[in-house]
């Protein structure tokens, strides 16, 4: 599943504009009501809403040869959020062969730096935002898992990827995925209940899914 552009809602337009483009040096785009940031083959864009007070969970993948620049790289330029055992280095472990770290922006999205193993893409160093690959999680908030589960098979064949529960499940695969959790399931590391976003994503050349509660269409 590869992800070529997620467009979500925002109130905090400007200030998201100067994170991704000023501390992270990603190449953005700001055309009020919009804003647009270039990560690798994705693109990821924040649409202005004054009413908008939810938050997303997004993962961006680094080259795994490229995981230790990618962390100081990354702990220079904002917190590095841990989780109960104040652990900010997650994995590799024996069920995901990934290494994380996760981090915030100014609209309280949950962020990560993600390094998948299994993805033989090396790049020479040091790590930039340039190395950045793509959006490669995008999280997905509904009421319930095995619906949302068998809409996003019905209409997507989309299945899911190293198992599934009614609390979370990874769909896709290793080039990108959604992780589908019910609403009040905590995010990791900080376990902050996870509300319904919208979001539209397009991905695999063109495809469509757009959510409010969970709506997709393709």
């Amino acid at each position: 599943m590869q992800i070529e552009n997620v467009s979500l809602k925002t109130a905090h337009l400007p200030a998201l504009a100067h994170f991704y483009g000023e501390l992270l040096g990603l190449p953005v785009t700001l055309s009020p009501p919009a804003l647009s940031i270039e990560i690798g083959t994705s693109t990821l864009t924040y649409e202005q809403d004054e009413t908008f007070t939810g938050f997303y969970h997004l993962a961006f993948e680094v080259p795994r040869n490229l995981t230790p620049d990618a962390q100081a790289w990354l702990s220079e330029r904002v917190p590095l959020l841990t989780d109960a055992a104040r652990q900010s280095r997650f994995g590799p472990s024996e069920r995901w062969n990934t290494t994380s770290f996760y981090f915030s922006d100014p609209a309280g999205n949950i962020l990560e730096l993600i390094a998948r193993h299994d993805r033989k893409i090396d790049q020479p160093g040091p790590f930039s935002p340039a190395r950045m690959l793509n959006i490669s999680e995008l999280g997905m908030v509904v009421g319930s898992v095995p619906e949302a589960l068998e809409q996003l098979h019905r209409r997507y064949d989309l299945r899911p990827f190293n198992g599934q529960s009614d609390t979370f499940t990874a769909v896709g695969g290793h080039d990108g995925m959604l992780i589908v959790v019910p609403v009040g399931r905590g995010w990791f590391p900080v376990e902050k209940p996870a509300t319904h976003a919208p979001f539209r994503a397009t991905f695999d050349a063109g495809r469509v899914i757009e959510m409010g509660q969970f709506h997709a269409q393709g």
